[in-house]
């Protein structure tokens, strides 16, 4: 598990990406440099290529891959935004993000809560499937804003 430090800065990092491009704040190089060291070490872990990455955020269509899905678990288990008994927390958002993106993470979340899965990592794939499905160009605009 992650120190509380790493922990922070990728709760920075969720923020980010979760934020519209005209409201984003420029994060510090050194939470890049941690968020780039989770990607990696998801990607090494799971063994999906940066291919299938790139490609699902450029069409926001969530490929059925057994390595997609658990490099998306491994990201927001890092963040923080899942817990051991697979239970989603994108509510935590709530407590540091500004009120103004409040209706759109609650609406995430009311909208879809956990969608459960046949293992851990579906579980998280049906989720973030559930979250782009509600409010896609919310989530598109971060990303895009993110890399660039």
């Amino acid at each position: 598990m992650c120190s509380k430090s790493l922990g922070f800065a990728l709760t920075i990092f969720v923020l980010y990406f979760l934020i519209e491009p005209q409201n984003a704040f420029q994060l510090p190089d050194v939470v890049k440099k941690q968020v780039r060291k989770v990607h990696l070490r998801c990607q090494n872990q799971t063994g999906v290529p940066e291919e299938t990455i790139v490609a699902a955020h450029k069409t926001m269509t969530l490929p059925n891959d057994p390595a997609f899905k658990c490099f998306l678990h491994c990201m927001l288990e890092m963040f923080g935004l899942i817990d051991s008994e697979e239970v989603m927390h994108m509510d935590s958002l709530l407590e540091v993000l500004p009120e103004e993106f409040h209706p759109k993470i609650k609406n995430m979340v009311e909208s879809c809560g956990t969608k459960k899965g046949t293992d851990a990592c579906d579980t998280v794939f049906q989720s973030v499937k559930c979250y782009i499905d509600v409010d896609g160009s919310f989530i598109k605009s971060a990303v895009d804003d993110l890399l660039g």
